[in-house]
């Protein structure tokens, strides 16, 4: 979905959101398409670490005072697919530690939470769990994680801008002939 000067970042991402949910699943990723997003969240500032002694429910964090992003071997298969889509939702915790806040508009909260709704009744109910405060930050991550690859990366490029080296902002995200 491309995006027009004049729509703010926040109306593309519940756009991008709420088409992407209602229309596919995210696509198995390559570890090389992995590899590539850790090694721009890195270069945004963000550590990126993989930890084999998380407790047994937790697949990733992202603790916003160490800037530090967390995948966790220990309760991850060894699947492409699911280690991308923890990536992607932790990054989302990223983007809004570059924004300073919500990715989304307070008037777009209510039809995120429908389409998260629609898609997964067991998701909606995790968000539940959550105490109030978080509940915002889960619900676009959880959005963010839905996103084709590529649409996950622009939106860190857009989000973290101030904090890529230039080249990483303006370039297009690496694309090899095997991406979807």
């Amino acid at each position: 979905m491309g995006c027009r000067l004049g729509r703010s970042v926040a109306a593309v991402l519940a756009m991008v959101s709420l088409a992407s949910l209602a229309s596919r699943p995210v696509r198995a990723e390559s570890w090389d398409r992995i590899g590539r997003y850790a090694s721009l969240i890195r270069r945004a500032g963000t550590d990126t670490m993989v930890a084999k002694d998380c407790p047994p429910s937790l697949l990733g964090a992202f603790h916003s005072q160490r800037n530090a992003l967390l995948l966790c071997a220990n309760n991850l298969d060894n699947d492409p697919k699911q280690i991308w889509v923890v990536l992607a939702h932790e990054s989302a915790h990223v983007m809004q530690h570059c924004r300073g806040g919500a990715l989304l508009a307070d008037h777009q909260i209510d039809d995120a939470l429908e389409a998260i709704e629609a898609r997964s009744r067991t998701t909606f109910q995790e968000l539940r769990l959550y105490h109030q405060s978080q509940q915002r930050e889960e619900i676009e991550a959880r959005l963010v994680q839905s996103l084709p690859p590529r649409e996950v990366e622009a939106l860190f490029r857009r989000f973290c801008a101030d904090r890529l080296p230039r080249a990483s902002v303006s370039a297009p995200p690496a694309i090899s002939p095997d991406t979807p």
